[in-house]
């Protein structure tokens, strides 16, 4: 009963807080230029509404601003501007296309220059809350990226860039932070970019964690839901058999095979019959090897009698 109780536990007071209480100051950089059609945007805007939805808003959690840009930059509302998913989904569901152009690199200097600043609602550098931004184009800039971004990343800022349709990849790979695979993002179309929430939330969820350590704890968390039986949740180490008892569970091996002393993996008798653990091979090779050394000393010793 303690183990299950662990289990509960470690998902109330480690996995949970993790994910919904961390602090969060970030800012979303849309992309509204004349490329992108009315009903594309309004895609872009649920997609940020959802994004709020798997977030824990407040004041002291997660804080949320939009930056809207095409030819010009326009900041929607700032991190200091709401603190409750109510009206910060209304704000959302209010913001108009700007089309024109595609000033990409403006909109990031922006970013750096007002949108993540203190009186705009960003919280101090002593807190150490992590300043995020998640950039959505479906274009080519038409001014350069490269070197403002590398500035906005000097200043602390973590960006994310996702590229839509007909998005530029290396406008795409000199915005974002590295490592690029975690933070570059490709959809063909703004009607599946909603699948991105998903990954978004898990990396928000698991701060810093690998992938080994998410899916531990996401292992941990459904062997809770399953009913505690870790065998039937596949929440355990065995190669072959997995065997639930009232507090855990073994491994077993199938037919033909025995247990590894690691009681986890198993290996074949036939194997481990055609092996030899005490190197009898070996032995033999020294044996016959010391013979012939006594041999030959024996007749160097008889001849120098002689």
């Amino acid at each position: 009963l303690m183990f299950y109780l662990d289990a509960l536990l470690h998902y109330l007071f480690v996995l949970l807080p993790m994910s919904c209480l961390r602090p969060l100051d970030l800012v979303f950089v849309i992309d509204s230029s004349r490329s992108v059609r009315p009903s594309e945007f309004e895609l872009v805007k649920t997609f940020i509404s959802d994004m709020i939805d798997t977030l824990e808003i407040s004041e002291v959690t997660t804080r949320v601003a939009v930056v809207n840009y095409a030819s010009t930059v326009r900041i929607e509302f700032h991190l200091k501007t709401h603190f409750n998913k109510v009206n910060m989904k209304k704000a959302v569901a209010q913001i108009q296309p700007l089309s024109a152009g595609t000033m990409t690199g403006l909109a990031i200097k922006d970013l750096m220059d007002s949108a993540f600043k203190e009186e705009s609602g960003t919280r101090p550098r002593s807190l150490n809350i992590p300043k995020v931004a998640i950039i959505v184009t479906d274009g080519r800039p038409q001014d350069k990226v490269d070197e403002v971004s590398a500035q906005a990343r000097a200043t602390g800022i973590e960006i994310y860039a996702i590229g839509v349709g007909r998005a530029d990849m290396e406008s795409l790979r000199q915005m974002a932070s590295t490592p690029l695979d975690d933070h570059v993002f490709y959809v063909e179309t703004y009607g599946v970019i909603e699948k991105l929430t998903s990954k978004f939330r898990e990396t928000f969820c698991f701060p810093g964690a690998t992938p080994t350590q998410v899916k531990s704890t996401k292992k941990i968390f459904n062997f809770y839901l399953t009913g505690f039986d870790p065998c039937a949740a596949g929440n355990h180490d065995c190669e072959q058999i997995c065997v639930s008892t009232a507090s855990s569970y073994y491994c077993r091996c199938q037919d033909g095979f025995v247990l590894n002393p690691d009681k986890k993996t198993c290996s074949s008798k036939i194997a481990l019959a055609t092996t030899d653990p005490c190197k009898c091979e070996s032995l033999k090779a020294f044996q016959k090897t010391v013979q012939s050394s006594i041999q030959s000393l024996t007749s160097r010793h008889i001849l120098l009698k002689l």
